[in-house]
């Protein structure tokens, strides 16, 4: 098996029978409204023979993985193979790059792809999260695909057990795919500071992980993007402190921990998961990491007109959009009653220029509605009038819009509310049952011991967010505070109250 990074979270996996391709993103027009740019560049790996594969994999619905204006250029007899959610947003972003047979699979369960080589999904324990890890086997090596998914310790375990106890290689992502703290009302020292938290964190759960699978060799990819329009570009600092460190420097940092068997590829680059090779395309053999700056630069100016067309298909409206709003969300109100009680909050949007105005949906009991105004919020978003339209008419999912980073939210308190994201990205009632029915379901009565600051708690074995274990994902931080590494979710010891979001309490009783 030989495995090409195309880019991002691109492969090309070849095997004695097959060609691969898992989360090819090629688009000149980038993603999100053209905001995120594939880093570096990898339009010189798109040949006429790239687009003949066996079949298309594809992990999820963010548009850095499932790229429409690629698949226009794939023959509609190609397969998409994809994991079965319970959203159909997915099936519909495939479908707009043309009429094709897609393949949907259960979890775990293995698709032939010829001659003993098959490939399976493994999502996130938590329906919440619409990611999923790829497993290819074939040629008698297993190549572990975890993109942007976050897989606990025991399902790790268990691709592990269900491969033969090897990873060949083991892909994932190092760098973050959100929108925070950046695009939140914050100083400017905070900001930099919660950006060096959240880098860490995930640094620390990637490093936890590769311990955990053991793998031959490991490549860190799925990010950075970079951020060519003006509008956004200071965001691309985050690549030197932030939550999107590029590939060497994931490299170095998990070298530093002991973790040295790292293979650090760029668009074009190879690697023989049987010799143990790596095959370097020469159009790197000038490019450094090091002259980010530059070279962004210039790449703005290739992409420059591409960038504009994108924005010119968002004009200013015409007419006041209050009317549209409010249907919208009238709408999302009327979806779970569940996802309601969970926000209990007025949310506010401030859509400025023209059309816009100040409006709130009160999440509350017994208030639930919306209105105009914004007072007495405890989130508000403040962005251009002219990205509302494709929100507010469903043909561009608020997730999609967030990642995009043009816009600005203030909350109080600040805690993060993930049935309120929840909400606006599904919109879509079967995908938010399926998430009532994971948060309802029975918690395990297994308690562990955890010891903080001098004193021992007995703690419930299975975080309350995503039942992650936190014998394998609990970190102990100063002051008593237990954080679930999978997701960042963070609980006080002494009362088990969730501290930086909207989640069930932690079950904890102190013990002498």
């Amino acid at each position: 098996m030989k495995v090409t990074h195309l880019g991002h979270a691109g492969l090309k996996v070849e095997t004695a029978r097959a060609t691969l391709l898992c989360d090819p993103w090629f688009s000149p027009e980038g993603a999100f409204q053209a905001a995120w740019f594939q880093y570096p560049e990898n339009s010189h790996v798109l040949t006429p023979s790239l687009c003949e594969p066996t079949a298309v994999v594809i992990s999820h619905e963010h548009l850095d993985h499932v790229d429409p204006w690629f698949l226009a250029r794939v023959p509609a007899h190609v397969p998409a193979i994809i994991h079965r959610f319970p959203s159909p947003v997915l099936r519909r972003k495939i479908l707009a790059g043309g009429e094709r047979p897609i393949i949907e699979v259960d979890a775990w369960t293995p698709v032939d792809i010829g001659d003993g080589a098959r490939v399976w999904f493994v999502p996130e324990l938590s329906p919440m999260n619409h990611d999923t890890a790829i497993v290819i086997q074939a040629d008698g090596h297993t190549l572990l695909d975890m993109n942007d998914a976050r897989l606990s310790p025991i399902q790790l375990r268990e691709i592990r057990a269900r491969v033969g106890g090897v990873v060949d290689l083991f892909a994932l992502q190092g760098a973050g795919a959100s929108w925070y703290p950046m695009c939140y009302e914050y100083p400017e020292e905070r900001e930099r500071e919660l950006s060096r938290q959240k880098r860490l964190a995930k640094l620390a759960y990637v490093s936890r992980v590769i311990r955990v699978v053991e793998p031959v060799a490991v490549l860190p990819f799925a990010g950075p993007p970079c951020f060519l329009d003006p509008e956004i570009f200071r965001y691309n600092r985050e690549m030197d402190f932030g939550i999107f460190p590029d590939q060497q420097q994931v490299a170095e940092w998990l070298a530093h921990r002991g973790i040295q068997n790292t293979v650090v590829l760029l668009p074009g680059d190879g690697w023989d998961l049987g010799a143990r090779r790596k095959d370097c395309d020469p159009a790197w053999n000038d490019f450094s990491p090091a002259d980010r700056w530059p070279y962004l630069e210039a790449y703005a100016g290739r992409r420059r007109a591409q960038l504009q067309a994108v924005v010119a298909r968002y004009p200013e409206p015409a007419e006041s959009l209050w009317e549209p709003f409010r249907d919208h969300f009238e709408r999302l109100l009327a979806m779970s009653d569940y996802f309601n009680d969970k926000i209990a909050m007025r949310v506010g949007f401030e859509l400025t220029g023209p059309g816009g105005g100040a409006w709130s949906v009160d999440f509350r009991p017994g208030s639930r509605r919306v209105v105009e105004g914004t007072a007495d919020c405890g989130q508000r978003y403040r962005f251009a009038s002219r990205w509302a339209p494709p929100l507010l008419s469903g043909e561009v999912p608020w997730e999609d819009f967030f990642l995009s980073l043009r816009f600005h939210v203030w909350r109080d308190p600040d805690v993060y509310n993930d049935h309120l994201l929840g909400l606006l990205k599904f919109a879509q009632p079967e995908a938010l049952r399926a998430v009532e029915r994971f948060e309802t379901a029975g918690v395990s009565e297994e308690r562990i011991t955890i010891h903080a600051d001098g004193k021992a708690y007995r703690v419930q074995r299975y975080c309350p967010h995503a039942g992650n274990d936190l014998l394998e994902t609990g970190e102990v931080l100063p002051g008593g505070i237990l954080r679930c590494l999978a997701h960042h979710y963070e609980f006080d010891l002494e009362s088990g109250a969730c501290i930086n979001s909207t989640c069930a309490p932690l079950a904890t009783r102190r013990i002498e």
